[in-house]
């Protein structure tokens, strides 16, 4: 997840201080068990969605109602904290078992992060009991090992982690050493936030410990081996502008949106006209490892340097950032730091550059975590009957929704074939998956939520925003402008995991105070929406 831009004033107001929660921590949520009732379906309901409040994280349940028998697909399960609801995985997995009694018609994972993934394997009691069945999985391209495209993005996420890595290490080793206050705690901020960001891809050791990027992505690797064995069926991979009508789904049409092929609309991650960083960022990934692992071996650069054999002494000196005639090796002999009092003296601490180097490992970190959101699948769901779509793009940044536009889609009826594209998809959208957690960049204005022209849109935030701020201090979760469209476009329809319902405080000065109530009672009388302890459901009747 990236970090977001500062803005305190919005952030307050969007924040009151005694903001209510939508429901109340209850004994159920919090032992793990199962609602004693179900929840009732409205008569004539096409679909539901059931997002789970657990926190930080996705995990969405749709049942579909449009053939002989209810289908049940789950999109995600995970969470990397949960600080409002009392909402456990456990909770989770017992509802899924129960709502669908133990049959998932579809398994779905989007791409390879904690808060989409880590609640399969935390349920696998239940969802690898044999009385559990899941008929069909589907991955997007980049999960196939076999496509030789999804092989690079994997080595080029591969060094990106093992760089982090090893830069989180590098700073620990430099907080602990570095006498300097303001140095000291530059080096622990930043590698809290390196750590944060490692933190979606894997589980993190605590302290000052060396670890592989191998290692580190190993629960994220198993939750996605679990998920792609789970069914047999061959068609489980699937590429932007596929559309299918399965036969098992009756009355459905889905159409893949992302994540797109191209490596640079993937690394297209900020404003629009970004430069294409994969190849500088790829090469310095690779310089920085290189420093990094020096770094962190605790060696002298003699002894470091005559360790190395071959090729790799030849690249390491290549990489070293200055001319040896300009270099000095650092020590942590007091005579040293004498010989240079002038260097460490605290009132010319930003004169010192021996290790600037590492405050790159923040951006280094952030390109990981966004590259591989913008790896998810994004799919969108049609009714054939009438043409209302749900759209689910996961956390899909710019690159991947830039790159909707391309694929044209042929769809079959009427004996004829026609052609149908994302602006299409959009202005039928009455369902949206808000993108990443309404973070900033994963939800466009012009190509995106301006699209999405009905007057009945219903959108849903999977968001914990006291986890999310803990770990980025400095940033507004949802993001202040996004929650502002969201919440005028939808008339208040917008519901979050943590909070449910806006509140009145939410309410943009454009939507009449009377729209804003009428659409709220109207949702809740005809039960198109209804709050639970353990999950908000959507019923498009």
């Amino acid at each position: 997840m990236p970090a977001k831009k500062k803005n305190p004033a919005a952030k307050k107001a969007l924040k009151p201080a005694a903001r209510k929660v939508a429901s109340k921590k209850t004994a159920a949520s919090k032992a793990g068990t199962a609602p004693a009732v179900a929840a009732a379906v409205p008569n004539g309901t096409k679909v539901r969605v059931r997002m789970y409040r657990q926190g930080l994280g996705d995990c969405f349940l749709l049942t579909f109602f449009t053939g002989s028998h209810p289908v049940h697909m789950l999109i995600d399960c995970g969470s990397i904290g949960e600080q409002t609801t009392g909402v456990t995985l456990d909770a989770v997995g017992n509802d899924i078992v129960s709502t669908t009694h133990g049959r998932l018609g579809m398994l779905i994972a989007t791409h390879e992060h904690q808060d989409h993934l880590n609640g399969f394997l935390k349920n696998q009691v239940r969802f690898t009991s044999p009385a559990f069945k899941v008929d069909r999985v589907w991955l997007a391209w980049t999960e196939n090992g076999a496509d030789d495209v999804a092989q690079d993005l994997e080595k080029f996420k591969g060094d990106l982690l093992h760089t982090v890595a090893l830069a989180s290490n590098a700073l620990a080793i430099q907080g602990a050493a570095e006498r300097n206050v303001k140095a000291k705690k530059r080096a622990e901020e930043l590698n809290r936030r390196v750590r944060s960001l490692l933190g979606f891809v894997g589980d993190v050791p605590a302290g000052t410990v060396v670890f592989g990027a191998k290692d580190l992505a190993k629960t994220v690797d198993e939750a996605m081996t679990w998920v792609t064995t789970r069914a047999n069926n061959t068609d489980k991979f699937l590429q932007p502008g596929m559309v299918m009508e399965p036969s098992w789904l009756p009355g459905v049409r889905v159409y893949v949106l992302g994540p797109p092929r191209d490596k640079a609309k993937i690394n297209t991650l900020g404003k629009h006209g970004d430069e294409n960083l994969y190849e500088l960022t790829s090469q310095g990934s690779v310089d920085f490892a290189t420093c990094a692992s020096f770094a962190t071996s605790s060696a002298p650069f003699a002894e470091y340097r005559a360790g190395l054999q071959g090729d790799a002494r030849a690249l390491f000196e290549l990489r070293l950032p200055f001319d040896p005639r300009f270099r000095v090796e650092i020590t942590k002999d007091d005579a040293f730091r004498a010989t240079y009092a002038a260097y460490y003296d605290p009132a010319e601490d930003w004169r010192r550059v021996d290790t600037d180097w590492l405050a790159a490992s923040g951006n280094f970190a952030l390109q990981l975590d966004n590259a591989t959101n913008n790896t998810s699948l994004v799919l969108a769901f049609e009714l054939i009957a009438d043409g209302r779509v749900l759209l689910f793009p996961a956390d899909a940044q710019l690159g991947n929704w830039l790159s909707w536009d391309e694929p044209t889609f042929k769809v079959k009826a009427d004996g004829s074939t026609h052609d149908v594209k994302a602006a299409d998809l959009l202005a039928k959208t009455v369902f949206y998956k808000v993108g990443h957690h309404s973070s900033y960049n994963a939800t466009l204005k012009a190509k995106g939520l301006e699209r999405m022209r009905r007057d009945d849109l219903v959108a849903m935030i999977p968001l914990d925003s006291k986890t999310a701020e803990n770990k980025w201090e400095a940033t507004s979760w949802p993001a202040t402008k996004v929650y502002a469209a969201l919440c005028e476009r939808t008339l208040g329809r917008v519901l979050r995991s943590d909070t449910g319902w806006p509140d009145a405080s939410d309410r943009p000065s454009t939507v009449p105070v009377t729209k804003w109530k009428a659409a709220r009672k109207k949702a809740e009388d005809k039960k198109v929406i209804a709050v639970h302890d353990l999950y908000i459901d959507y019923h498009l009747v």
